[in-house]
C-alpha cells in the first residue's frame, strides 16, 4: 500500500461550542453519509472487486495488501455515474479483476472508506472520479474541454458546469431549537437521499452536477440534472402571489439588475435546510443572486436563507457555475443506498 498525506484546503470550521454556531460541511460528496478527512490524501494500489456503478454515488471495492503483507478490502465512493461520464469514465473503462491506482480522502471513522478523486488505469490513462475541480496526480491529463466562443453576447442561458462549491460565507448560527433538532438527527436513517427522495430548495440547486436556464418569456425555467429537478422562476409577477402553492422548490419570482437575475423564493415545503439535518420552517425565506461574468463564461451565485425559528441570523452562501460547450443534461435515475453497518 502506499499512503502519501498532502494537505489540502480545508473548508471545515473550528467553532467554540458554547456559540451555538455549525456550518454545512460543502465538500463532501452530496448525499454521503460517511465524513472524510478532506485533509489528507491517500493513494491505493490493489485489484477491483466489485462496481456498482449508479446514481448518486458509483462505488467500487478493491483489495490491496497493507504494509504488513495482510490483505484488506477497502470501499471508495466517487461522484454519481453521470458526473463520472462526463470525466470520460464509465462502467466500461474497468472490470472485476483489472490492478489500479486510486487516490482520494479516507474516511474519519477509521474505517477502510476513500472518497475518490483520482483513478490510474492499468494502460496508465488517468480519470477524475469527481465533477469537483481536481488536480490530475500521475499523468497530464486530457485535452481539455473546447474553449467558449466568447464573440456573441453573454447570456445565463446555457447549460452551466459546476465550478465552485457551496460555502458559507461565516458559520451558520443556529436558534437552540434548531440545534437540538440537529443533535437528534441521524444520518444512517434520517437523510432522505438515501432513499432516493430528492430535496428541497435550497439543496435542490447546492449540488455539483449541471444546470440550465431557458427562457420561456413569463417564466425562466431552470433543469436540475441531479433528481431530474425542475423549477420555474415568474418573471412576471412583483410578488409572491398569495395563492401560490407550497412545494419542496417553492414558488419563485424574479428580476433583473443589470446583468444579475435576482430570485426570491417562498411556499417551501421540505423539513430540512441541508444534509446534516437541520431544520426548516414554513416561514423560509431566500434569495438568490446569479451573476453573469463580463465575458459571459461565469456564474457566480449567492443565496441568502432566512428562517427566524431555525436560523439566529440569515445565512448566505456562496456558489459558482462555468459555461463548458458541449455540456447538456442527462437522465438522472437514483438507487437507493444499500448501507451495512
Amino acid at each position: 500500500m502506499i499512503v502519501s498525506p498532502h494537505l489540502v484546503r480545508n473548508f471545515f470550521f473550528i467553532i467554540p461550542i458554547g456559540l451555538i454556531i455549525a456550518a454545512t460541511d460543502v465538500t463532501v460528496a452530496h448525499h454521503s453519509i460517511v465524513p472524510f478527512d478532506q485533509n489528507t490524501f491517500i493513494e491505493l494500489d490493489g485489484v477491483v472487486s466489485e462496481i456498482l456503478w449508479r446514481n448518486p454515488h458509483v462505488r467500487l471495492k478493491m483489495r490491496i495488501q497493507n504494509d504488513a503483507g495482510e490483505e484488506e478490502e477497502w470501499e471508495l465512493e466517487g461522484d454519481s455515474a453521470n458526473a463520472t461520464a462526463r470525466r470520460g469514465l464509465t462502467r466500461d473503462s474497468m472490470r472485476v479483476g483489472n490492478r489500479i491506482r486510486v487516490a482520494g480522502n479516507p474516511s474519519i471513522r477509521e474505517h477502510r472508506e476513500l472518497l475518490l478523486t483520482n483513478i490510474l488505469m492499468p494502460n496508465g490513462e488517468e480519470y477524475l472520479a469527481t465533477e469537483r475541480p481536481r488536480p490530475w496526480r500521475w499523468t497530464e491529463g486530457r485535452a481539455g474541454a473546447t474553449s467558449p466562443d466568447t464573440s456573441s453576447e453573454p447570456s445565463i442561458f446555457h447549460v452551466w458546469s459546476f465550478e465552485e462549491a457551496h460555502r458559507p460565507r461565516e458559520p451558520f448560527v443556529f436558534t437552540p431549537a434548531a440545534q437540538a433538532a440537529r443533535a437528534a438527527w441521524d444520518p444512517f436513517t434520517d437523510m432522505l437521499a438515501l432513499r432516493c427522495i430528492a430535496p428541497g430548495m435550497p439543496n435542490a440547486i447546492l449540488n455539483p452536477y449541471p444546470i440550465e436556464f431557458i427562457d420561456e418569456g413569463t417564466y425562466i425555467r431552470v433543469r436540475i440534472e441531479q433528481w431530474q429537478a425542475t423549477r420555474l422562476i415568474d418573471m412576471v409577477s412583483e410578488q409572491i402571489p398569495e395563492d401560490a402553492p407550497s412545494s419542496p422548490l417553492g414558488y419563485s419570482i424574479g428580476r433583473w439588475e443589470g446583468e444579475t437575475l435576482i430570485v426570491e423564493t417562498t411556499q417551501i415545503d421540505f423539513p430540512y435546510l441541508d444534509d446534516a439535518g437541520t431544520p426548516m420552517s414554513a416561514d423560509v425565506e431566500m434569495t438568490e443572486r446569479f451573476t453573469l461574468s463580463e465575458n459571459g463564461t461565469r456564474l457566480d451565485y449567492e443565496i441568502m436563507v432566512t428562517d427566524p425559528l431555525n436560523l439566529a441570523e440569515p445565512a448566505v452562501e456562496d456558489a459558482a457555475w462555468r459555461w463548458v460547450p458541449g455540456t447538456e443534461i442527462s437522465p438522472y435515475e437514483c438507487i437507493p443506498e444499500q448501507i451495512e453497518f
